[in-house]
């Protein structure tokens, strides 16, 4: 005598309320809504839920092509194992699973500290042309006679190297010292205005920064200035004063603007 599709599930509700032979009871789902696929992790490592033909021909042949089709990739119906006992519809092949891919070698660290120690010594390794910060300085033909009022005149001096001075330091050593009328950088005269206190550029002032033209060997540093005879603290009077214009900057490191 056979036994038909509702005399089975009779048997076993349980499990055919599991395998959604009664109508209405979807478990982790909510209807009508589709049930959510299996993340891509779970389908790729899961070991395959295949149910069978415990219901007869008729319920696998019935309900078997419906959903074959769209469980049977995603969970494994009728695999070849238990296809032939559980499987709904057709056998279908498992699929395999990807091999993982070994992990990216790390690339070797560069030496570099080699490089970078050898640096230190030659910044210009690997550069045509040689630069370095220099100072070049320059002042009146004759010392200033402390206390007594002079006129220095125009002093020049030329520098045996290309230099851009970005910085004056002048060694006055107090304000009403030293008053500076002009200074010419290859001809160029970078006070604009009119004259200039020499303390203004002493050694403890703090962001005075100018953008000089670049002065080569074959041009010359001229400036003129004089002294109003005012005797520091500390200083003796007709005691001599060596009054100093330095330009600091990059330069090159010998004769001549080289490329």
């Amino acid at each position: 005598m056979s036994v038909n599709m509702f005399e089975m599930i009779k048997r076993d509700p349980g499990l055919a309320a599991l395998m959604g032979a009664i109508p209405g009871h979807n478990f982790g789902y909510s209807a009508p809504r589709a049930p959510a696929p299996m993340p891509t992790m779970l389908r790729r490592n899961a070991p395959g839920f295949n149910f069978g033909d415990d219901f007869s021909a008729e319920y696998g042949a019935e309900y078997g092509a419906e959903y074959g089709a769209e469980y049977g990739a995603d969970y494994g119906f009728g695999a070849p194992e238990y296809g032939a006992e559980y499987g709904f519809g057709a056998a279908r092949a498992r699929r395999p699973v990807p091999a993982r891919r070994p992990p990216a070698a790390r690339p070797a660290p560069h030496p570099s500290s080699t490089e970078a120690r050898t640096l230190r010594l030659d910044p210009n390794r690997n550069s045509t042309v040689k630069v370095e910060r220099y100072s070049f300085s320059f002042s009146p033909v004759a010392s200033l006679a402390l206390g007594t009022p002079s006129n220095s005149g125009t002093y020049t001096q030329q520098p045996s190297a290309s230099i851009k001075g970005q910085r004056v330091v002048m060694n006055a050593p107090q304000e009403n010292f030293v008053f500076l009328q002009s200074l010419q950088i290859a001809n160029v005269n970078v006070i604009i205005g009119g004259q200039e206190d020499a303390n203004t550029y002493s050694g403890r002032s703090q962001g005075v920064f100018l953008d000089l033209p670049r002065l080569d060997p074959q041009n010359r540093a001229t400036a003129s200035s004089n002294y109003t005879g005012s005797l520091p603290p500390g200083f003796a009077s007709g005691g001599a004063f060596v009054f100093v214009v330095t330009l600091q900057g990059p330069a090159t490191l010998a004769g001549g603007f080289g490329q």
